[in-house]
């Protein structure tokens, strides 16, 4: 998994910046109820706080690389299908 994260944030860290937050939220948050989970439940899954998942899910801040590539794995998906390609 660390390699992973190393090779999504090489070819991902100009995005980065380029990531569209109202995008980015929507993703996370339909991916989430398509698996039935609430905020609570995804936080654990991540170790995280659901507060966290609750500002990514309203635009209030991103998250990580490293979180995304947590979140993506904990939802299902690819992390790139959450940023902005």
């Amino acid at each position: 998994m660390v390699q992973s994260v190393k090779c999504l944030y090489s070819v991902s860290s100009q995005k980065r910046m380029q990531m569209d937050p109202k995008k980015l939220g929507k993703k996370i948050k339909l991916a989430r109820i398509e698996l039935d989970l609430t905020q609570t439940q995804l936080a654990q899954k991540i170790n995280s706080k659901q507060k966290s998942i609750s500002r990514y899910e309203t635009k209030a801040s991103l998250p990580s690389i490293r979180t995304l590539v947590k979140i993506a794995k904990a939802l299902k998906k690819r992390a790139g299908y959450f940023l902005d390609e």
